[in-house]
């Protein structure tokens, strides 16, 4: 082979070495956003398995260190920094109807399983947002006299997560309720029956016009439409 066909046979050897090592990297950078996606979603996941029997310490767990963890359920108001999230989590405040028990009961039932889930990983890699239906079943003590009742309810969840030493965590919890109403009322008789935490908060930031059904309010979404990207 002469010298400058060997030049001409180099340069393409090259060449196709580049678009190799640009394919690469673009692959590996859609392989590292599935596996984020993945570990984001399987931390909510978690959460729900641990709502089930309110397993305070697993649900803790899955949260960052930072003070600017939060959770915000409904109109109820914010649940900001360590202290304060560990408050919304302790059973005996959650559930007061649960007259002085300090964890779950066997009788307490709260099943809410996460359906639907759209995960946005934010660009630099250690934010992400996701939004989840929120199906719910339930055996919870409500009202004046505190009677034992099956539940059906129905929200959404828009959630933020942070990277922390390389793994995914809570950040930040919004809960917006749908519908919460005793099975045997059903959600047009009944649309919402209202479950506070015992101890008050400030005002909610994120959603001050929140209404159950049949207000036909739309928590605000957390991602741009797929297709059109607005």
């Amino acid at each position: 082979m002469k010298p400058e066909e060997m030049e001409v046979k180099l340069k393409e050897v090259e060449s196709t070495m580049k678009i190799y090592q640009e394919n690469m990297a673009k692959l590996e950078k859609r392989l590292l956003l599935q596996e984020d996606i993945e570990a984001v979603r399987k931390v909510q996941y978690a959460y729900a398995y641990y709502l089930e029997h309110w397993q305070e310490d697993e649900i803790l767990d899955l949260f960052s260190k930072s003070e600017e963890v939060s959770i915000e359920l409904n109109d109820g108001g914010e649940f900001k920094g360590q202290a304060a999230l560990h408050q919304c989590y302790t059973y005996a405040d959650h559930y007061p109807g649960f007259v002085g028990k300090k964890s779950a009961p066997p009788e307490f039932l709260h099943l809410q399983y996460p359906v639907c889930g759209l995960i946005t990983i934010e660009p630099n890699g250690l934010r992400a947002h996701g939004r989840f239906y929120g199906d719910f079943r339930g055996a919870l003590r409500r009202g004046e006299n505190k009677e034992l009742r099956a539940y059906l309810g129905a929200g959404t969840w828009e959630n933020d997560f942070i990277k922390e030493d390389g793994k995914w965590k809570l950040l930040k919890i919004f809960w917006c309720d749908i519908i919460s109403t005793p099975l045997d009322e059903g959600w047009v008789k009944t649309p919402f029956v209202n479950n506070p935490p015992a101890k008050t908060r400030p005002a909610s930031v994120r959603n001050q016009n929140w209404a159950p059904y049949p207000s036909g309010y739309v928590f605000p979404y957390s991602f741009k439409n797929p297709v059109s990207g607005k």
